[in-house]
This record gives C-alpha cells, sequence and structure tokens, in this order.
C-alpha cells in the first residue's frame, strides 16, 4: 500500500504542536501539572476552565501523536530498508534528544535559576557541570525510539493484523479497558509519577501503547479510509460532551472544592477510576473526531501552512526555553493568571513557529529537525 502526501495529518501535527505548546504554557499559569516554571496557583472555581483544558488534551494529544508517527512507520521503513531506516530515525530522533538533554534543558533551568530565582549562577557552568540535565518534554522522543527498535525487533515475525475500522462498541470497550489498566497502575503510581532519568510517566503509557500499536494497524487496514465527515462530527461532539458537563460534574460530585484534585490522581477510589475511564473516553473520541474533521475540512495545504507544518518537530525540540523565557520576562506584570496565559499564548506560539524556522535554516539542521 502506498500513501500520498495526507495534509490533513501534516496539519494535524501543527494543531498539536501547537496544544504541546498552550498546554505547558497553561501550567505556567495555574493549571495542573509540573513544568519548569509555575508562577502561580489559581484555586477552585477559577482554575476549573484551565483544569478542562489540560485534562482534554493529556486525555489524547500524546496517544495522537504516537498513533500519527507508528502509522508512517512500516511504509518508511518498506522503503528505505532496514539500514537507511534505522540509521535516519537514530538522527533523527537521537541528536534532537541528546541536544535537548545536554544543551536545553540546562538552558532552561538556568533561566529559571538565574532570572527568577536570582541565583548568581553561569549558563556555562551548568552546561559543564550538568546542573538541569533531563528530557523533560522531549521524553516523547525518547519513548517513540524504544518502542521504534522494539518494532524492528519483532518486525522479522511478519505480523499482519487484518481488522476493519472497528463499531461503536468495541471502540468504547477498548477505551473502557485502557482505563481500567490505566487506573490499576494509578494504585501505586499515581498521575505526576514519572520514572527517574527517563522522565516516562507510565500512568499514561497504556494509550501510549496501544495507539502505536493501532497506528501500524490502521496502516495495514487503510483507516483513515473509513472514517467519514459523519463520523468525526459524532465522536468530536461526544468529546466535547464529555469535557464541557464531564469534568465539572465529576470534580465537583468528588470533592475537589473541599479537598482539591488529588484523588483523582490515583489510589483505590471511585474518583480515580472515574477520571481514568473520563479520560479514555474523552480521548478516544477525540482522536477519531479529530481525524474524521481535519480528514474532511482540512485536507490541503497553502505554503505558509507548509511551513508550518515544516516546522512543527523544532516546535516540540525547543518550545521549552522559549516559553519559559518569555514567562520569566513578564513575571513582573501582574494580572490575573488565566488572562496572563490568554494574552501570552499567541505570542508563544508565534515565538515558538519562528525560532524552529529560523534553525532549520542553519545548514545541515533541516536534516534532522
Amino acid at each position: 500500500m502506498t500513501i500520498n502526501r495526507l495534509y490533513f495529518i501534516d496539519n494535524l501535527r501543527i494543531f498539536l504542536i501547537s496544544l504541546v505548546v498552550l498546554h505547558h504554557l497553561s501550567i505556567t499559569y495555574g493549571a495542573p501539572g509540573d513544568w519548569y516554571y509555575n508562577e502561580a496557583e489559581v484555586g477552585f472555581p477559577a482554575v476549573l476552565p484551565m483544569l478542562m483544558f489540560v485534562a482534554a488534551n493529556q486525555s489524547f494529544f500524546m496517544g495522537m501523536f504516537f498513533f500519527v508517527s507508528a502509522f508512517f512507520l512500516v511504509p518508511s521503513l518498506n522503503r528505505k530498508g532496514i539500514l537507511k531506516f534505522s540509521s535516519g530515525r537514530l538522527v533523527r530522533l537521537g541528536f534532537p534528544l541528546l541536544f535537548f538533554f545536554f544543551i536545553l534543558s540546562p538552558l532552561t533551568v538556568f533561566i529559571h535559576h538565574r532570572f527568577v530565582e536570582g541565583r548568581d549562577v553561569s549558563l556555562f557552568n551548568y552546561w559543564l557541570n550538568g546542573t538541569g540535565r533531563g528530557f523533560g518534554p522531549l521524553w516523547f522522543i525518547e519513548a517513540l525510539l524504544v518502542f521504534t527498535l522494539i518494532c524492528l525487533a519483532v518486525r522479522k515475525l511478519k505480523i499482519r493484523v487484518r481488522m476493519k475500522f472497528p463499531g461503536t462498541a468495541a471502540i468504547l470497550l477498548t477505551a473502557f479497558f485502557t482505563g481500567l489498566l490505566q487506573f490499576i497502575i494509578r494504585i501505586w503510581l499515581p498521575v505526576g509519577w514519572s520514572m527517574p532519568f527517563t522522565n516516562f510517566q507510565f500512568p499514561f503509557f497504556v494509550q501510549y501503547i496501544l495507539f502505536f500499536a493501532l497506528g501500524i494497524v490502521a496502516w495495514q487496514n487503510n483507516w483513515f479510509g473509513s472514517v467519514s465527515a459523519k463520523m468525526g462530527r459524532q465522536w468530536f461532539l461526544a468529546a466535547q460532551a464529555l469535557i464541557l458537563i464531564g469534568i465539572p460534574v465529576l470534580f465537583l460530585v468528588g470533592g475537589t472544592p473541599e479537598n482539591g484534585a488529588d484523588d483523582f490522581m490515583g489510589g483505590l477510589n471511585w474518583q480515580s477510576l472515574g477520571y481514568a475511564l473520563w479520560e479514555q473516553f474523552t480521548g478516544f473520541s477525540l482522536i477519531i473526531g479529530l481525524a474524521g474533521i481535519f480528514k474532511y475540512r482540512f485536507n490541503a495545504q497553502s505554503g505558509f501552512a507548509r511551513q508550518l507544518s515544516d516546522s512543527a518537530y523544532g516546535v516540540f525540540v525547543f518550545h521549552a526555553p522559549v516559553i519559559v523565557a518569555l514567562s520569566v520576562a513578564l513575571r513582573h506584570w501582574s494580572v490575573f493568571p488565566p488572562l496572563k496565559f490568554i494574552v501570552l499564548a499567541p505570542v508563544s506560539l508565534i515565538a515558538c513557529f519562528l525560532v524552529a524556522w529560523g534553525i532549520k535554516q542553519i545548514p545541515g539542521v533541516r536534516k534532522i529537525i
């Protein structure tokens, strides 16, 4: 099976990477989560819109990244052969990973330490001594590299799954069991836990592994061809109901105004189970819904959009120091944190895409990012 240029997937990449930038920026200004720079805390109920935003993002966007990455893995491998594919993947994934670990992560930590905490420190010393080293948001690249290596190892088995695009009942059942497994994991490893050094967040990994595998199955069986415009609309609307109604009801009934949201993050309680199931029903709905909407409404690209999609990977690699620097530069601006997020959101996106585009102009870089 050959794949013509699927512009709607390129446009989906622009959308998804923009959500990644905004997701981390929202955490800076009060949304739940951990980030290099957390400037403010916002109490309930003012935090609810930001909570809904990050919860909706977390329910699907990394799973969809894994799905799309795996969808193109097999045709790329077939076209290039195992040696060329493997060497190219090591360069494209490995170099940015190492560059972030040794250069960009210490730079991001330095910005916080030097300009927020006022430490008398040297960036060169941070790089030399390894202060602030880590994979940060590039855990995704790290995991993608591991998943790809596993895929190459089992390729000799020549496994091909014949499966039509699943029906509604099968999708909901799969979402249910995915949520149930993640609930079980979160009894011991709550949301927010990450594996030392790797930064792998196992409380979310059941979905990531599943959607990476489904991406390969989708290519083998042309699943995108089965997604209709009507299907996209229906699943997307279902997701909106789960986000706009489900999250407020779940967190209000679960006692968040009085007790906070810790019970939803893990443990043997109904709140954690409810959130884990909500997460998967919402995530599956958004992935199918957005696939259908983008396939039928955004399956073409202008020259400008092509530049944005070409820069998307660079945005992922470089966005951390860019948005931290912007946030730190405006830290003295006293305004309601969610409003600050709204104002800085377009500025941050423009800055991240411009930085990524500019770096791609450096000779040799375009082959990597």
